[in-house]
Order: structure tokens, then sequence, then C-alpha cells
């Protein structure tokens, strides 16, 4: 899928996870028009809460496994395990179905949301830069069903390409499908040799830039003291303007939200109370959290002050997916793919973000890969200093979709 568009906003009661594509540098001169909300169906919009539900499940479990600075891309994740639904069977499709929130839904339901979802996200907004890819890549000879091929062709417009793995640059040529979707942020996911009991990869490309609607001013970056959570000091580039945004605050933790582009998408920073460490934050920010928190921000005077910072992570997701309820997958229960019996052996994520004075651009790739199964005052501004460890998400407004979350606990360029 190679669609030039822009950043969408992000605020709703629904979100998830985007892909961004490059933008024409003619759009700069022209006025920008107000995003215009996607509209989704009823079911489409239980299916957004659903994965909502699954994010901050999800996001516990991989801060917990990676630690400090985890940058996350559930919706990179969502397209790939969706993908991958469409060869489950039995018991193993059941168990994901329900650890994804979506028992109730029926297949079709759950296809037409994804390609929705993919398709309408990268109409949101002409200046922010949005793309989302999906790829199959399979080993020669292995005998891929073709009804498998057809539903990830149609709904998730996924490139499926059989490859020699024996070969000593296959995996140069997968990772530079993936460096080439990502604008060259995420690279070498895949290591040389593939394993010769590997069959197949499952690979979701997203990638998001987009200028904030309210830029910093680099005059007012100064060097200051960001406090981490052993309470030791570090010194950052700290960004700040005063301005008005939507806000929430609350005994527990505050919260602003930051436009970009159109505002169809957007950063939500939140900072828990003082006395709050960052993983009690992160337990207490859940699916309802979450909702009361966008349905009661409002527009505030904030004095705003943000680290600027750079992160790059790698994690292995297999322990955090199966502590959520998927274990199967591991075992094996993929008929629809294949006669020849396939397990998942890893589930992979690479991140890259950038937070700067300009805006935000950021990148995921997701990667599953399949063996042969084996067993297994109104006018005063309100204080926001990110000057210890926060949390931040990158969300669609209309539809609520989170595409990025993240922690920062100390920031680095």
């Amino acid at each position: 899928m190679n669609t030039k568009l822009l950043f969408l906003r992000m605020a709703g009661p629904a979100y998830g996870l985007f892909f961004l594509f490059s933008c024409n540098s003619d759009l700069d001169d022209k006025p920008v028009q107000p995003a215009k909300p996607i509209e989704l169906t009823l079911r489409q919009s239980e299916k957004v809460s659903a994965d909502n539900r699954f994010t901050f499940r999800m996001f516990r479990e991989v801060s917990e496994a990676s630690g400090a600075n985890t940058f996350f891309s559930p919706l990179s994740l969502n397209m790939a395990l969706g993908m991958l639904f469409n060869g489950a069977s039995g018991d193993t499709r059941t168990e994901m179905a329900e650890a994804l929130g979506m028992a109730d839904f029926t297949e079709t339901e759950i296809n037409a949301y994804y390609q929705k979802m993919s398709q309408a996200l990268l109409k949101a907004d002409p200046l922010t830069e949005l793309s989302i890819a999906n790829s199959i890549w399979y080993r020669n000879g292995l005998p891929v069903k073709q009804t498998f091929i057809d539903v990830n062709k149609n709904y998730f417009d996924a490139a499926v390409k059989s490859l020699d793995f024996s070969q000593p640059d296959a995996a140069d040529v997968i990772n530079k499908w993936c460096a080439d979707k990502t604008k060259n942020r995420i690279k070498g996911i895949i290591s040389n040799p593939i394993p010769d009991n590997v069959m197949m990869y499952l690979i979701n490309a997203l990638y998001f830039k987009s200028k904030w609607k309210s830029e910093f001013d680099k005059a007012n970056t100064q060097k200051a003291d960001f406090t981490k959570a052993d309470n030791g000091k570090t010194v950052v580039n700290m960004m700040e303007q005063t301005s008005t945004f939507p806000y929430y605050a609350d005994e527990k933790l505050q919260c602003v939200e930051m436009a970009y582009g159109n505002e169809a998408f957007s950063m939500v920073a939140i900072l828990g109370a003082a006395d709050m460490r960052i993983d009690e934050l992160i337990e207490y920010l859940d699916d309802a959290t979450w909702q009361n928190i966008v349905s009661n921000m409002s527009g505030q005077k904030v004095w705003l002050k943000l680290p600027r910072f750079k992160i790059e992570c790698e994690m292995n997701l297999n322990d955090p997916v199966m502590n959520v309820g998927m274990t199967r997958i591991f075992q094996g229960g993929f008929d629809n793919i294949s006669d020849i019996d396939l397990a998942v052996s890893s589930i992979r994520q690479k991140t890259f973000v950038e937070v700067n004075e300009e805006g935000t651009e950021a990148a995921a790739v997701t990667v599953v890969g399949m063996v042969t199964a084996v067993g297994p005052d109104p006018d005063m501004p309100v204080p926001f200093f990110a000057n210890r460890p926060f949390l931040y998400l990158i969300k669609e407004k209309s539809t609520g979709v989170i595409l990025f979350i993240g922690r920062m606990d100390e920031p680095q360029e």
C-alpha cells in the first residue's frame, strides 16, 4: 500500500495503531482543513474498544519485560495478529479470539474492520505521513492455502511472496522491505541465516511523521534536570511553551494532548502524581481510566515542558503475548494456512520514536515467525513539567485508535 497522506487526530472512545506515508511538499502552502471524523459502525467502535483493552494489558506486560524507555506499537501487533488469525483453526483460533477481545465478532467483521482502519487512517490528515504495510513471506515449497493468501491480500493489502530461505541473502530481502516501508528507521529485524525450520514470516510495518499544530520554539529549549525513577538526576534538552491544550487532571494523574497537523492525530503525555512510580501509573491506566480521561479533557492554558528525545527499542513479545492469554499459537493450530503443521516460534517488534520541537517521527515493525510445529485560573497556565518519568501515546482522535504507547524513564538523543 503506497498512499500519500497526513497525520490523524488523537481522541475519542476508541483507538488503535497506524502507519504513515509520505506527503507532498506542496501541501505545506495549502490551508489546513479541519480533520473529518472517521465514521465507524457500532460493531467497529466495539472492536476499537476491544483493541484498547488489549493495548493496555499488553503494554503492562511489555513494560515489565522490557523496562525503561519502552516504546510499543499495539496497532502494528494487532495487524500482524489479524493476519495470523485468518490462518488459525480449532482451539488456537478460539483462544486468539478470546485474548484479542473479538470472540463475538465474525471473521468478516474482523477483516472488514482492519481494512477500514488501514484505509481511513491513511486519509485522515494530508499533513501527516502515515504508512501501513503488511507482507507474508513463505519458504519455497511450502504448500500455502489459497484462501489464506486471498483473504490477507484482500483485507490487509498484504504482499505475499515465496522466497528461498536457504539463500544467504534471504533475510536481507525481507529486511530491505521493512526498511523501505519505515523510511529506513527499522532495519535488520531478521537475522541471517534464516533457521532451517522457519517456514513463514507475517510482517506489519508502520511509519508516522507529523508536525505539531503548535510547534515549540527552539530558542526556548534549555538544559534542565530530569528526575529518574531512582531519584537520580540527568540533564536533558527541555522544550517549553505556554498555550491552550486539551487537559485533564485528578488526584492520580495529569494529562495534556498535543495535536499534530490537522488535529486528526495527537500525542497525549501522562504524568502520575508526584508520589506515584511510573510502574504504578502503568498499572492504574486501563481502558476505563483512559475513556474517563478522554471524555473529560477540556481546553486549558498550560505551561508545558517536554523533553526532546529519541528512542529505539527491540523486544521479544512471546512472553507478553502468552501472559495475556495466547499460548496455543506457539504449539500449532493453523490448518487454515497449510496442511503442514505450523506454529508460531517468535513475535518480535522493533520501534523508533523521535520527539523534537517540530513534531514526531515514529515507526514499528512486528514480525511473527512460524516454524514446523513441535510441542511446547482559567487565565493562569497549568504547569505540566515532564521532568520525571511519564507515559505518552499517539492516537487518532475520532476513533480513539492508539498507534503507539510508551514510557519515558530517561530521555536520550
